[in-house]
């Protein structure tokens, strides 16, 4: 495999990319077998504010070949992010509500939504008191985990809060028990919180954690003479 990786803004034309890798990756790296109802509308209340208000922080990276294999999605305005964030889980909220009280949810989409709203509740009160100012979400495409991708989507994270005169940001990542704090420490991230993730051990049917990292931002470094 090329390990080529170039790290850029993403254009309009991205954003379907940007979607599809969210799809595929929604369940520790691997798609749902089949979406649950109103998925579109929940995708974009995990995304769309990176993509609109917060576009200009943004980044994707492609391998050698042009593809988007990963994106760090950040937000160095947490109350304008937070206030997108209630009007969308509202409008989410209604839908679903209004199809569930009709009957038209199936049974995984029922499961998937019951489970997500007890991690929102959970999620809702950890973020009263964030470990940091500037958040992000950074996902990469299975075929293209490696440090490198990682590394380059975490020092462009890392730019951003220098421009933005931050010193930490803090993220969010589900796993098996056990199976990557120590590669997240070797890239220079803490794990500060552990909780249950319900949802994805209810889709998945086996524990997966939410750890809460936190980065402190290291000096830019030295250019090359």
């Amino acid at each position: 495999m090329n390990r080529t990786i170039t790290v850029s803004r993403p254009e309009g034309v991205d954003d379907q990319a940007i979607c599809e890798l969210f799809d595929r990756t929604v369940m520790l790296g691997t798609a749902l077998d089949e979406l649950p109802a109103a998925f579109e509308q929940y995708r974009h209340l995990c995304v769309g504010w990176y993509l609109d208000a917060g576009r200009d922080d943004a980044a994707i990276a492609r391998n050698s070949n042009g593809v988007v294999v990963g994106y760090a999605l950040v937000c160095t305005d947490e109350a304008d992010a937070s206030r997108w964030s209630r009007r969308g889980s509202l409008q989410l909220a209604t839908r679903v509500g209004r199809e569930w009280t009709a009957g038209r949810l199936d049974a995984r989409s029922r499961s998937f939504y019951a489970l997500r709203s007890r991690d929102a509740v959970d999620l809702a009160r950890a973020r009263r008191r964030p470990p940091a100012s500037v958040h992000a979400h950074l996902n990469v495409d299975k075929s293209a985990r490696s440090a490198s991708v990682a590394l380059a989507l975490v020092a462009h994270i890392d730019e951003r809060c220098r421009m933005a005169g931050r010193d930490s940001w803090y993220g969010e990542l589900n796993e098996r028990s056990g199976k990557r704090i120590g590669a997240l420490q070797r890239i220079g991230l803490e794990v500060v919180d552990v909780v249950p993730n319900r949802t994805l051990t209810g889709m998945l049917g086996e524990p997966v954690r939410r750890l809460t990292l936190l980065r402190t931002v290291p000096p830019r470094p030295p250019k090359a003479s």
